[in-house]
């Protein structure tokens, strides 16, 4: 008997297609990368590989922002050097990642005026250094100068590629953001406010330096109009920790992700919204952030020994996303192949100009974020090689259900009042360690309720709903929530 359990169409985004090319191409890409265990253990090392590069990320974000916002403050005090750009970052470290327990809704509120602020200020201050100083650099603005700079300085203008990777770091972590915020949302925000102030400051910079080409090491401070120091640099600080937030925030959903897929040891996780689900917060995650942020301003010291390392990071998450991205829209979108090969193509080789050119720093600190990123990838497919392991061990052990009744009523099992909960990997069947528990232990509880839980990409407008089914002499409850799929039995 069925009491209340919902269609289909509810609980699935699967729908009848007819046969296409598309289609068909997809299906024979599927049956391939299943039947081949080498292109799964292929796919899987990819999708690891940019998981722990995102990570390695989410440590050097947060030092490479705040120190480049510290260091402002040598030019303008002349007490203040190394040692005390590496101290007071050190200090709004540990209070950033202190504050990660409350959830960014508690401080969200913040990130829009700030970010405008920020965002407004950029724009105005490099519309002040065009108009002030050089507007000739609006010509930058045409392409072809991009062959005449190569053309002029050859192996140099190639090197110059890995400090302009520093230009759009954040990008590759924009996925993130989708947990607080719509896809239009992000794209109405870059287009029409990110990009254009930053393409005014960067060319308010270029203005700058045509007149004063020995600014070159400070050259953003050293831009802004002196009056206008001390508010753009709390401005810059604070955007500082909000750009850190959104690296902090990646690495945690990257490994909830991680933890559900079976590929990241189970940690605590705290969930900081009762609105948003994407809003969570890992403590151990958290702290070892934070103690990895600093050792790397202690080791490194300077901004511009953490940019060579940063580059290699941002660089290795986009061509990993570029190639899922190609993957998914062969098998997923189902898009046309001209169209889907055109994307990596175009995409892929500028990220791979890039990565060459940042791999030429691997001496110079680039080998940072390559030995985190093996690190976690090590971690990450060690745990998910015992997982399998452990599940196909429990799939071959597991007993049938008139097995477990014939065993239980043999032994003579003294039944107590109570309920006793036994948590296993299985969705079907009973598990093996519940016959050692019959084998071993005089009674057990009136009531056994085997749990397994399971997360599934299902979306649902409702919080929730059950379905409870009656077979034979055994119930089994069914709870599917937002995230999760919960299977309870009990005899």
């Amino acid at each position: 008997m069925i009491m209340g359990k919902p269609a289909d169409e509810n609980i699935s985004s699967f729908k009848l297609k007819l046969p296409t090319p598309e289609l068909e191409r997809a299906l024979k890409i599927k049956e391939t990368l299943e039947k081949r265990s080498s292109l799964k253990t292929l796919l899987l090392l990819l999708v690891l590989t940019g998981t722990s590069m995102v990570i390695g990320d989410g440590i050097l974000t947060p030092a490479m922002s705040v120190m480049s916002a510290v260091s402002g403050l040598q030019g303008e005090i002349s007490w203040f050097g190394t040692n005390a750009v590496v101290v007071v970052s050190i200090i709004i470290l540990v209070g950033l990642f202190s504050i990660q327990q409350f959830g960014t809704g508690k401080v969200g509120f913040l990130f829009a005026p700030v970010l405008g602020l920020w965002f407004f200020s950029l724009g105005s201050i490099g519309i002040y250094n065009l108009v002030k100083h050089d507007i000739s650099v609006i010509r930058a603005l045409n392409p072809a100068y991009i062959y005449f700079f190569f053309k002029k300085n050859s192996g140099a203008a190639w090197s110059a590629l890995g400090g302009c990777v520093l230009c759009i770091t954040g990008a590759e972590a924009m996925f993130a953001d989708l947990g607080h915020f719509c896809v239009e949302s992000i794209q109405i925000a870059f287009t029409c406010v990110v990009f254009p102030c930053l393409l005014l400051a960067y060319m308010g910079q270029a203005s700058y330096l045509m007149k004063y080409p020995d600014s070159a090491s400070r050259i953003f401070y050293d831009s802004i109009p002196e009056s206008l120091f001390w508010p753009v640099f709390v401005i810059a600080t604070l955007a500082a920790m909000i750009a850190s937030q959104a690296m902090i925030s990646a690495t945690f959903s990257c490994v909830k992700q991680a933890m559900s897929l079976g590929c990241f040891p189970r940690l605590k996780i705290v969930h900081t919204s009762r609105k948003l689900m994407g809003q969570i917060y890992i403590p151990v995650i958290n702290y070892f952030l934070m103690i990895m942020c600093i050792v790397v301003v202690s080791i490194f010291r300077r901004t511009t020994d953490i940019a060579n390392a940063y580059g290699i990071a941002e660089v290795g998450v986009m061509i990993v996303s570029t190639t899922l991205v190609t993957l998914v829209m062969l098998l997923i979108w189902k898009t046309n192949l001209f169209l889907a090969l055109c994307f990596p193509l175009v995409f892929g080789s500028v990220e791979l100009v890039y990565l060459s050119a940042v791999l030429s720093k691997i001496k110079e600190g680039g080998w940072l974020p390559l030995v985190f990123a093996t690190f976690f990838l090590c971690v990450m497919y060690t745990w998910n090689y015992g997982s399998v392991l452990k599940y196909q061990s429990e799939v071959r052990e597991k007993i049938s259900m008139d097995f477990m009744l014939e065993l239980g009523s043999t032994l003579g099992t003294v039944r107590v009042p109570g309920i006793g909960l036994l948590y296993n990997e299985l969705v079907q069947g009973i598990p093996s360690i519940f016959g050692q528990f019959l084998l071993s232990l005089p009674a057990i509880h009136s009531t056994i309720v085997f749990v397994c839980i399971k997360y599934v990409p299902v979306p649902l407008k409702r919080k929730g709903f059950f379905s409870v089914e009656f077979v034979r002499r055994t119930t089994i409850y069914s709870n599917v929530l937002p995230d999760t799929v919960t299977k309870m039995s009990g005899r």
